[in-house]
This record gives structure tokens, C-alpha cells and sequence, in this order.
């Protein structure tokens, strides 16, 4: 069931009401999702509104919220987040809807990321009450902070964050019942698929292309080539960790800016994150979802009219500075540069077409909708496939 407010939410989580009741003796799914700042997500509410703007995102808009445009609260489908902001440890759980960001100044129900829609997209597919894990930290690495135990690419120990990880689903499974009412001890539980999001730390901490300079001449190296090495082990070590041999697995593929061409470093780690699907030996259990094609290249347009705008104020005032002059001049002008140099339907994709930074993905409904989306997709391939349909 649906509710309308969180107000609703807060009172169906008091009263202990369950949703759409598990078929006797079936054990509850479990959806693990883990990974960096993307996996946490940067979406505020507000960004839902830019999916009315354009015909791709329509369907999307009707699918994430109610009639009265409120973004809809999953009852049947529940969430246990762990991550770490200023405060500290944090832990949330509770019904899906828009509140599992990291942030101390958001109230609840004004933040999500991909597991908002991968849970409404995915609920659609099962029909049946399910758990998802999420465990997700800004500014982390898969070369050091979540370095799988296995690891034969670099130097280090088991990374602090893939114990977090750990811990955090584990904790979760020794009493799924406090996550989800509609557990049954009988029935148990069954850890059905893993998604991965994150990549942007292992782009810019510097290891891959002094690596590549040592190994450039050896076959089948390339630019970012250890990351695939690192992800097919990162995969190994969790199944072999949660005792789940051929666990579907979705590797959310980094797309910050859209789609590049190979000029870009960030191809390069695109192509990396994708290898391991390829592997044999994850055949029909492993699929990359590339994320560049959902990029907001509408926002993309708006922002670069914008930026024109104000560059063309600067020239005919003869100013000189340079780009970082510029830049900054840029952030002081645009708000009154705006109405004036935007159409009203610009400048209202522009109001909500973004709430953080681009490499947080715009902060965008748009983005992160699609992208959550787009892994529920694959991850309900993997599960037919692992079913023999």
C-alpha cells in the first residue's frame, strides 16, 4: 500500500501495519546496495518535479509520486542504511520513500539516491514485501577503503570500509525482523542480488596512471585496468563472505558528465568497471549498467545558455580576469543573469533540474531516478536468469 505523507509513514511504522503479506513459508529477499557518495545519494525532493519537464521523465514522475505530486512511500519494501556523517555512525530504517541521505541540515523524507527507485522499480517486478541493505560512505575507494580481502592489486590490508560494509549487512541479518515486519523466523531470509555504485574516488586518487606507466607495455593493460582486477575480487570476497556463490551482482558503471569519448580518463574507468561482466566466469551473473546516458543533457544545454549569457556581459565589458576570475564572477551574476537570458521553461529546469554538484550527479531526480531504475532492470534480468527463464 501506498501512503501520502510521512506523517502516514511515521504512524504505520508505530502501529507495526505490514504490507502486502509474504506467501507462507517463502523467505524474505534481501538487496544489498553499497558503495560511495552516489550510492548515498544527493537527490533532493524538489528535483522530482524536472521529470514533468520533458517526455523521457514523465512516466518516471507518475511512477515515483502520488496524485497530489508527493513522492510515494513503499510500505511493503523496507530499508536498513549505514553510513557516517559529521555526527558520526549513522543508521536509518524504515520504509522506503525519500529520506536515507547522509546530510545533519536535511529533514526526513528530502533525500534519496538509486535505491529509491531501484526499490519501486523492483517491487513492481516482484510484488512482494522485500529488505534492501544499504551501506554507503562519501569519498571512498574500492583501491583502499573498501579493498576486498583478496586483493592482489596494490598494497594494504583488507579496506576499513568493506568491514563496515560487512558488519553493517550482518548486523541486519542476525535480526532481519527488526528491519521488516513482514519477516517470518521460519521462512528466513534469502540474499538475492548486490548492487554496486561507485567509482569517482579510485578516478582521481592518482594510483591507476602510475600504475599504467609501469605496465602499459604488458598485454591487455590499459588505464584503469587494476580497478577491473579489483572488482571482479571485490565480488569473490562478498560472495564468498555472505556465503552466496553466484549472488547476482550489478556493477553501476560511473557517468559523471555523460557520454565521453576516449580523450577522457574517465572512459578508461568506465571500461574497467564494465570488464568483469564480460569474465566467464560470471556469465549470467554479473551485468554492468552504464550510468552517462541518463545525464540531464537538457540541464547540460540550460546551463551552458546561461554561462554564455554571462561571458557575453564580461567581454562587453572589457573584463580581463582570468578562468578562475571568471568562474567566481560567474556564481556572483547568474542569479540575476537568469531570468533575463532564460525562457520561463528554462529557467524552471534549471530551479530543479539540480541540488549539489555534478560529480554528485546534479543532485538530480532525474539522474538518479533512471538510475535506480536501470539497476532494478538488470538486477530482474540476473534473477531470470538464475531462475532459467
Amino acid at each position: 500500500m501506498l501512503r501520502k505523507t510521512y506523517y502516514a509513514l511515521i504512524a504505520v511504522v508505530v502501529l507495526g501495519v505490514a504490507g502486502t503479506a509474504l506467501a507462507a513459508g517463502k523467505p524474505l529477499k534481501v538487496f544489498i546496495m553499497a558503495g560511495q557518495s552516489n550510492m548515498q545519494g544527493k537527490a533532493r525532493v524538489y528535483t522530482i518535479e524536472r521529470l514533468k519537464m520533458t517526455d523521457d521523465s514523465r512516466q518516471l514522475y507518475q511512477d515515483m509520486t502520488e496524485k497530489d505530486g508527493t513522492p510515494v512511500t513503499v510500505d511493503d519494501v523496507h530499508v536498513a542504511y549505514f553510513t557516517t556523517n559529521i555526527r558520526g555512525e549513522v543508521e536509518q530504517a524504515g520504509p522506503l520513500n525519500p529520506m536515507l541521505r547522509e546530510d545533519r541540515d536535511f529533514q526526513p523524507g528530502d533525500g534519496f539516491g538509486p535505491e529509491y527507485t531501484f526499490g519501486i522499480y523492483m517491487h513492481k517486478t516482484l510484488d512482494e514485501p522485500f529488505l534492501i541493505i544499504k551501506t554507503a560512505w562519501g569519498g571512498k575507494g574500492l583501491l583502499n577503503h573498501f579493498r576486498p580481502p583478496h586483493a592482489q592489486v596494490g598494497e594494504g590490508d583488507t579496506g576499513p570500509y568493506y568491514k563496515k560494509m560487512m558488519e553493517g549487512i550482518r548486523k541486519v541479518l542476525a535480526d532481519p525482523g527488526k528491519y521488516h515486519p513482514a519477516y517470518d523466523k521460519d521462512a528466513g531470509y534469502e540474499i538475492a542480488g548486490f548492487v554496486w555504485f561507485q567509482a569517482w574516488n579510485d578516478l582521481v586518487n592518482g594510483f591507476y596512471p602510475a600504475y599504467y606507466e609501469k605496465h602499459k607495455d604488458e598485454e591487455g593493460e590499459y588505464l584503469y585496468a587494476p580497478y577491473a582486477k579489483l572488482m571482479a575480487t571485490f565480488i569473490r570476497d562478498v560472495r564468498h563472505d555472505l556465503k552466496t556463490p553466484g549472488l547476482p551482482f550489478v556493477i553501476g558503471v560511473v557517468g559523471v558528465g555523460g557520454p565521453l569519448d576516449e580523450g577522457d580518463t574517465q572512459y578508461w574507468l568506465r571500461k574497467a568497471q564494465e570488464a568483469p561482466a564480460a569474465l566467464p566466469e560470471f556469465t549470467d551473473t554479473v551485468e554492468a549498467v552504464r550510468t552517462e546516458g541518463f545525464w540531464d543533457m537538457e540541464l547540460v544545454r540550460v546551463k551552458k545558455k546561461l554561462r554564455a549569457a554571462v561571458d557575453k556581459i564580461l567581454d562587453d565589458q572589457n573584463y580581463t580576469g582570468g578562468p578562475r576570475a571568471r568562474d567566481k564572477r560567474f556564481r556572483r551574476m547568474k542569479a540575476d543573469v537568469a531570468p533575463k537570458a532564460l525562457t520561463e521553461w528554462e529557467l524552471k529546469l534549471l530551479q530543479t533540474g539540480s541540488s549539489n554538484a555534478p560529480f554528485h550527479y546534479e543532485g538530480s531526480a532525474y539522474t538518479y531516478g533512471q538510475i535506480g531504475k536501470a539497476f532494478a532492470a538488470a538486477m530482474t534480468d540476473l534473477l531470470e536468469k538464475e531462475r532459467g527463464d
